[in-house]
């Protein structure tokens, strides 16, 4: 887990730095203050030669936008938050930004964006590392298909043929095995769903996901449901249907 976010602050007004860094500094104990700059090109260097988890853009800088120096970057791996005294949220969020605050920056939404932005980072960095587990698993040494589940206590490992269906709940997800065990990840569902999409799970509803291999029926009545091999009936969501139905071949 990343405890410190190393963090670049863009800015063409040096007050609005300086205000930034002792807000982050008073409030924000998990953000890092690596670099800072005041133009376009400054801050496309500092990208360059950084290896950077978050940054802030002032989106007005002298008689330039920020967007312009993201349209000509070839790659953007650190999450965004916009700053600016204009509301450009929706050309912002175009950058698929974090989060995106007003000046005069207002502590609670500070600290709110970073809150957010620590979890949408570090949820990448768990993903990352459980694919790095389950590649030295999968090593030629080691012919198990097994993923780190990551828990309240810790990570588990579970063999992936005997994951049956996985159900949100919440920002929690329930994971149900084979043998009739069930596991309570610290994920939400989304972050299963993508640790197992090498596996050839599926999506039937925004709050299930299968495994197919344990399929025991398909039903069209209800709206349509699958049942499990466990007795277990799941809803097949109206938005999923078609692609399920015509993932085997049902008409």
């Amino acid at each position: 887990m990343i405890q410190k976010l190393q963090t670049l602050l863009i800015d063409d007004e040096l007050n609005g730095i300086e205000n930034l860094q002792r807000l982050l500094d008073k409030f924000c104990p998990q953000v890092e203050v690596i670099a800072t700059g005041n133009s376009l090109e400054e801050a496309e260097s500092i990208i360059q030669n950084s290896t950077l988890d978050l940054v802030f853009f002032d989106i007005q800088i002298g008689s330039s936008s920020i967007f312009d120096l993201l349209k000509r970057l070839p790659k953007v791996d650190f999450e965004i938050i916009f700053v600016s005294a204009h509301n450009h949220a929706l050309e912002a969020f175009d950058y698929k930004a974090v989060d995106y605050l007003l000046k005069p920056i207002s502590i609670e939404s500070l600290i709110r964006a970073v809150n957010r932005a620590f979890t949408v980072i570090n949820d990448k960095a768990l993903t990352d590392h459980a694919k790095q587990v389950i590649s030295k698993i999968n090593s030629p040494q080691n012919n198990l298909e097994s993923i780190a589940v990551p828990t309240g206590n810790g990570y588990e490992m579970i063999n992936v043929n005997n994951v049956m269906y996985c159900i949100a709940e919440g920002s929690y997800t329930e994971i149900n095995i084979a043998n009739q065990r069930k596991i309570l990840g610290s994920k939400h569902l989304k972050f299963y769903a993508d640790l197992l999409k090498d596996f050839d799970f599926m999506r039937i509803h925004n709050s299930i996901l299968i495994n197919p291999k344990h399929i025991q029926r398909i039903k069209r009545t209800d709206g349509g449901c699958i049942e499990m091999k466990d007795g277990k009936i799941l809803p097949i969501s109206k938005s999923r249907k078609e692609d399920t139905f015509k993932r085997f071949s049902l008409k």
